[in-house]
């Protein structure tokens, strides 16, 4: 006896020790679902405020401002404007790197340092060695994941063209930058710390190295809290354009940052839908274990009433069952999520690069997820115990009716001659409780449609691999330029080594203007028939540039309130800087980013120029590639190098990763609910049905046929579920991938037949651990207390 303890609660201990393998099964599905919503709330509050602390720290720009030369003495100017706070102006430039054991061109972007040391806006985290030395224009900082992946030692010599100039430089430093959370290079779509860099080198250098002396061709800008950014912008472009200002643009469209936020809704999103289900197939669980325990002891009931005990104070009784339930799923679920966001966390240091990470859930999150799971429980066995309370004494001591199985469907099964009686059985069974028997199949399918969507994300992302690189990207090597060049450019890469097919990729800087907002983004000038870079719907559907107008991708519609029909204003923000409307003819789901598609030779008329080009897409013998390398280490003017293979390895690893562990937890909270939810229908409908099958030994049934009612109706109970589960996990991992599609990124569905057979198999496979486990009880079951019972 527990001292200390009323009846009741000594009762609740009794009842949590007899259903203790139940009690263990929804404490998995229930950790799973708190697991999640610790881990997935606790990382995203980390990853905020680890951001917010170092924009602020090392005092991230608020407003980029590029121009072509702007003096100096402009940057006083700026800062006499409204709302202001910090101005800095930098020179800026894309070089390529030829570094001693790398085959491939490095594509870098190399940001001034100001000679009196470390820059005022965008500082830099010194992670090694030192600042360059102002009066040794050789040296330079490398940002620590580029000089890491590269093996790059501080002291070690990397040769650049810098604008058609060849210079020697040396690495005397590492560093973070706020700028570089995610560094991705141009044409690149992930980060590639092995092909893309970013150096910081002295202003004077690199000043006189593109005729910027005393002149700089990028402010920065910090903004008071009041002050509104879009009003600064238009008073900065205004300002720079004569200066060859390209419009300014927010902190919000940098893409470091837009990326940092693109994985912060999509955590949002994941939080939002898929721990709700969790807790709700756990409140599902305890609903069905409670609704069966007070039937069980519907004589337990009405002794209760009889010695006084009143309705509400049982139904309490009750609901402390479900709650005690509970708890050690919320304690387990607490330090898993806890755990598995420190794991997290130290994932996306290495994802996203910051100087720190620290995974801090915090004390409301997990009162947050306490609150919500204990909600979730109550209302789940809410219409079990409310049952208790319309029970009178007399109608509670009354053993419960047996089931009526005569009638339409007794006469039924009777005359399938076929069929054995212990198969009758099983489906009178089945029949005469249709609503029980259809709460353990939709168990089944829940957890089964959970598993399908938490393992299909896979698909998703392989699915989007083959479009990016299969389908819409098929060149080998991309080449940007430094600035747009005629034709002539292209001319010579076609006479490259190992290029056997050449075509040209133009990219015009444009301010679009919507019905909502305006946005710095680039159109993209499509060739008709071009076959090494195509427009690719996220149906695989290919799309020809419109004749006429603009075709839209679906992000950038959304962000500017675009529909077809409409007119877009398109302000160009390089050459003659032309302002004119287009008709938006289409609109399309593109796998990554938000692109404008306009035809290359209208455009070209549009703005009466000859077609140039902004770099080419390459088709290249594999024999030949590293001649091709080093002919484009010595080409002056290119900005960048991207290679398809490389960038495919690069989305793999990273969005492997990155996705792959999360869809890893997911699923691996996925399966633990679909073994908790089958072993918990056998355990239930084996306590239910225990003293009818050992009545059934003593009448002469063997044990093999004992354990086939039971486990036969525990397989078609499981098997009706599939294809619901099956429907369930379909629609859900259908609507989930368009959930987390955003502005950067729109995932396409890809579930294959392999995933869903997948889960499928995982179901069959933990009915039959679950049936091993229930058979070994069967044989222990007590006869000698049946035949008391009978007596």
């Amino acid at each position: 006896m527990v001292i200390g303890l009323s009846p009741l609660d000594r009762k609740v201990l009794r009842d949590l020790w007899r259903m203790r393998s139940q009690a263990f099964a929804i404490a998995l599905v229930i950790a799973a679902g708190v697991g999640m919503v610790v881990m997935s709330l606790g990382m995203i509050r980390s990853l905020d405020t680890t951001r917010e602390a170092y924009y602020d720290r090392y005092r991230f720009a608020d407003i980029f401002a590029p121009a072509k030369r702007a003096p100096k003495s402009v940057l006083k100017e700026i800062k006499g404007l409204p709302g202001v706070s910090m101005v800095e102006g930098r020179i800026t430039a894309g070089a390529t790197l030829d570094i001693p054991g790398i085959a491939e061109p490095i594509t870098a972007r190399i940001h001034s340092i100001p000679a009196r040391g470390e820059p005022r806006l965008n500082a830099l985290v010194l992670r090694s060695g030192r600042w360059p030395d102002p009066n040794r224009p050789e040296e330079v900082m490398a940002n620590e994941k580029f000089a890491e992946a590269a093996r790059i030692s501080l002291g070690d010599g990397i040769d650049a063209l810098l604008y058609g100039k060849r210079q020697h430089l040396r690495v005397v430093g590492t560093a973070l930058s706020p700028e570089y959370i995610y560094a991705i290079g141009p044409g690149q779509i992930f980060p590639d710390n092995r092909r893309f860099g970013v150096l910081w080198m002295g202003e004077a250098h690199l000043a006189a190295s593109l005729d910027l002396t005393d002149a700089f061709n990028e402010a920065l800008v910090r903004i008071d809290r009041s002050a509104d950014a879009g009003d600064v912008i238009r008073r900065l472009d205004r300002l720079l354009a004569r200066y060859g200002g390209v419009s300014a643009y927010p902190r919000i469209e940098q893409i470091s940052d837009r990326f940092v936020s693109n994985e912060l809704r999509q955590l949002q999103t994941m939080t939002g839908i898929l721990p709700p289900i969790f807790l709700g197939t756990a409140a599902f669980l305890i609903n069905m274990v409670l609704s069966r325990l007070i039937d069980a002891e519907h004589e337990v009931i009405g002794l209760l009433m009889a010695f006084g005990y009143r309705g509400q104070t049982i139904m309490a009784h009750y609901a402390k069952i479900a709650v005690v339930l509970s708890v050690p799923g919320l304690v387990l679920g607490i330090v898993l999520g806890s755990w598995l966001g420190r794991g997290l966390a130290r994932m996306y240091q290495a994802f996203f690069v910051f100087p720190f990470l620290n995974y801090r859930a915090g004390l409301d999150v997990y009162a947050m997820a306490s609150i919500a799971t204990i909600a979730v429980v109550l209302l789940g066995v809410f219409q079990s115990v409310r049952r208790v309370r319309r029970m009178t004494p007399v109608e509670a001591m009354r053993p419960p009716l047996p089931p009526n199985y005569a009638g339409a469907i007794a006469r039924l099964i009777g005359r399938m001659r076929a069929l054995d009686e212990p198969t009758r059985i099983i489906l009178r069974g089945i029949l005469r409780r249709p609503f029980r028997s259809a709460l353990g199949s939709l168990g089944v399918a829940a957890a089964l449609g959970l598993y399908i969507t938490s393992a299909g994300s896979r698909d998703n992302v392989a699915l989007m691999i083959n479009i990016l690189f299969d389908q819409s990207n098929r060149a080998d090597v991309m080449v940007t330029f430094a600035e747009p060049r005629d034709q002539r450019a292209l001319f010579e890469l076609q006479r490259a080594p190992g290029v056997w097919r050449a075509e040209p990729m133009r990219m015009i800087g444009a301010k679009l203007d919507g019905e909502r907002r305006s946005k710095s983004e680039a159109l993209t000038a499509a060739i008709s028939g071009s076959d090494l870079n195509r427009i690719v719907g996220i149906d695989g559907a290919i799309i020809e540039a419109p004749p006429r107008g603009v075709l839209v991708s679906y992000g950038l519609s959304n962000e500017l309130g675009l529909a077809i029909g409409d007119s877009l204003d398109v302000q160009i923000t390089e050459g003659r800087r032309d302002h004119f409307a287009l008709p938006v003819v289409g609109i399309i789901k593109s796998a990554v980013g938000s692109p404008a598609y306009v035809d290359a030779d209208m455009i070209a008329a549009r703005l009466k120029e000859p077609p140039l080009l902004s770099g080419a897409y390459l088709g290249v013998d594999p024999a030949r590639i590293d001649e091709l390398y080093r002919y484009l280490k010595m080409t002056p003017l290119i900005a960048g190098v991207s290679l398809r293979a490389a960038s495919r390895s690069g989305l793999e690893e990273t969005i492997g990763e990155t996705m792959g562990i999360v869809t890893l937890f997911n699923t691996g909270f996925s399966a633990l609910i679909v073994f908790g939810v089958i072993y918990n229908n056998a355990r239930i409908s084996l306590a239910e049905r225990s003293r009818d099958l050992a009545s059934l030994r003593v009448l002469g049934y063997r044990r093999s046929e004992v354990s086939y009612i039971l486990l036969g109706e525990l397989a078609i109970l499981t098997m009706v579920g599939l294809p619901f589960g099956v429907a369930f996990g379909y629609y859900l991992s259908r609507w989930l991938s368009s959930a987390l599609g955003g502005d950067l990124f729109i995932v396409p569905f890809g579930l294959t037949a392999g995933t869903v057979a997948q889960a499928v198999l995982l179901v069959l496979l933990a009915a039959a651990i679950t049936a091993l486990f229930v058979r070994r009880r069967l044989d222990r079951l007590d006869l000698v207390a049946v035949l008391k019972i009978w007596d």
